[in-house]
């Protein structure tokens, strides 16, 4: 009996290493059409699907599509398919060997990859990972690859990692870092990432996973020089998500490289003038969707404006009878907002006639579809006589009275100025309380950024994120015990020296509900101050409360020091004022911040 449990061990192992051997087993293809000029092409190919924990449905389709495709433009290919972590290093070093060889080297890998402490791993099918420290002993460094092309001094060098997918093992991992990270590309290289780094990639819900879609309809076309490949590939992928994903390269490449060598019939002129015209359509199709998201944001945020309007209106109106007061004579209800009246008033002043061709594509029977149709063909409109000069009565004012308001001002659809934020801008903020010394971290990002103001997501609230938008003009907003005056007041230009705001009206007051109360703000100056996100020159605001009643007053100061360096506040103080007596109630400070 034992011997034939013996041979039975004996035959279950032999099995197991025929298995293992089947798996890493490389397969090799030659190259169906010569490279251009005789060059020598190598490229090594890993795609891991069958992973015990997240499996993926894409990365072999994908490495078996890319070999075709590489094949196809004179690469001599090596592929694996859900290699294991020692057949994944066995093939980079001979992969290592061909390419001292001389000629061109690419690398390809889609499959599970993840960033630990700064550096990219690249996750074998048979990777048991249970605790961040043992990733280094189970996966494959990135920078394996790149030492070998480094080592090899070969001509040039390309490294596509479409292994940006959520980190199947980060549930056991302290540092909740997403995506890879940056890698800088040694001389001669270009490195691609499906994605920005920190950021996580789609597996595709087609044959192929959303990127290398992109890359194999790029790699066919004649005579495009590799990075205007990859930039179609970034601006293919960017329009299908909405930007969500967007690829990304560090290049430092210094010789030209074509998967498919331009057209040796034509003149070197005729060669020229069909990338440039390349070049060119890119470029206008990049501007066209650019246009069409920054209409997008424009009317979101006009309509989130409109809306906070209206509820501050109502705010108002609760605490002034609350207190047994009149309510001061306002503004007419904000009426429910009519989505083509904010895009008609996000286009009319436009000179593109795009704007009025998408306002006809999108409301056929609109009510400003002559003005729309008049826009497009000028000739057609009949001569109005002049508009007279209208004086501005607050022209000759020497005092910088602002009144603040957060009705949004109508302006033609165009670009941010270079000095707002972007999509994507990222701050992370601590709050402090100096006397018991508790701390909480605060994120806010840019989710839409146009003329009229920013609209932003934020964890200021306890009760989980928040979305409010931001416009030109000051305002206060109170989230709980934090105080945020228009935190993008820099960026807007209005934080000029002397300016000041008299009966400021403020958001979410719940304090000045039963008593009457003031606020102001002024510029009180500049001040260099140091934070943990580094040392900035900022413009110092203090807005004051003052409430109370013949038997007791209360003063309350927020101070905020806006930096442009980082296009928001930096630090925040609140202080309250009880006679002589100044009680520390919270600090906020910026920690680090991320500019798009």
């Amino acid at each position: 009996m034992r011997k034939g449990f013996r041979k039975l061990g004996v035959l279950l192992l032999s099995c197991l290493a025929a298995l293992a051997s089947a798996q890493d087993r490389a397969l090799q293809i030659a190259p169906v059409k010569p490279a251009p000029a005789g060059e020598r092409r190598v490229a090594l190919v890993i795609g891991n699907s069958a992973y015990k924990s997240s499996p993926l449905r894409n990365p072999v389709r994908d490495a078996r599509a890319i070999s075709g495709a590489l094949a196809e433009t004179g690469f001599k290919v090596t592929v694996l398919e859900n290699a294991s972590e020692t057949g994944m290093r066995r093939a980079i070093r001979a992969f290592g060997d061909e390419l001292a060889a001389g000629g061109v080297g690419l690398f390809y890998y889609a499959g599970h990859g993840m960033q630990v402490r700064g550096r990219n791993y690249l996750i074998p099918v048979n990777a048991d990972i249970e605790r961040e420290d043992e990733v280094e002993d189970q996966a494959v460094d990135a920078n394996l690859v790149l030492t070998k092309m480094d080592s090899a001094k070969n001509s040039l060098n390309l490294m596509i990692l479409d292994a940006c997918r959520n980190n199947p093992f980060a549930r056991a991992f302290r540092s909740s870092a997403q995506g890879l990270a940056q890698m800088d590309a040694p001389s001669g290289t270009l490195v691609a990432f499906a994605t920005a780094p920190g950021s996580v990639a789609s597996d595709g819900e087609g044959e192929n996973g959303l990127y290398t879609k992109h890359l194999l309809a790029n790699m066919t076309r004649p005579g495009l020089p590799i990075e205007q490949l990859f930039k179609e590939v970034r601006i293919g992928v960017g329009r299908e998500t909405g930007d969500r994903q967007v690829p990304w390269e560090s290049s430092s490449l210094k010789g030209n490289f074509f998967f498919i060598a331009p057209d040796p019939s034509l003149s070197a002129e005729a060669q020229k003038q069909h990338l440039e015209k390349a070049v060119a359509e890119a470029v206008r199709r990049e501007q066209e969707k650019l246009a069409e998201q920054q209409r997008q944001m424009q009317a979101m945020i006009r309509e989130m404006l409109a809306k906070q309007r209206a509820e501050l209106e109502e705010e108002i109106r609760r605490r002034e009878e609350a207190l047994g007061r009149k309510p001061p004579a306002a503004a007419p209800a904000a009426p429910a907002v009519d989505r083509e009246v904010v895009f008609w008033e996000s286009i009319k002043n436009s000179t593109n006639p795009e704007d009025f061709k998408a306002y006809l594509s999108q409301y056929p029977k609109g009510a400003f579809v002559s003005l729309a149709q008049t826009r497009l063909n000028p000739a057609s409109a009949p001569a109005q006589p002049a508009a007279p000069a209208l004086s501005d009565p607050l022209a000759d004012r020497s005092d910088p009275l602002q009144v603040a308001s957060v009705a949004p001002t109508p302006v033609a659809a165009e670009a941010p100025d270079p000095r707002l934020p972007k999509l994507g801008d990222r701050w992370q903020y601590v709050y402090k309380d100096p006397l018991s010394g508790a701390s909480r971290d605060f994120a806010v990002e840019v989710i839409a950024a146009a003329t009229d103001g920013i609209l932003d997501e934020d964890n200021f609230s306890m009760y989980g994120k928040g979305a409010r938008a931001y416009g030109r003009d000051a305002e206060l907003l109170v989230i709980q015990q934090v105080w945020l005056f228009s935190p993008y007041l820099k960026a807007f230009g209005a934080a000029r020296p002397g300016a000041r705001w008299d009966d400021i009206r403020a958001r979410n007051d719940n304090f000045c509900r039963s008593q009457a109360c003031s606020y102001s703000a002024r510029v009180a100056g500049t001040e260099r101050v140091s934070t943990p996100a580094g040392t900035f020159d900022t413009v110092k605001v203090e807005v004051d409360l003052r409430a109370g009643s013949a038997a007791y007053s209360l003063h309350r100061r927020a101070t905020f020091w806006y930096a442009d360096a980082a296009k928001r506040f930096v630090r925040s103080t609140m202080r309250t004022f009880a006679g002589a007596t100044r009680m520390p109630d919270y600090d906020l400070e910026l920690v680090s911040y991320k500019l798009n």
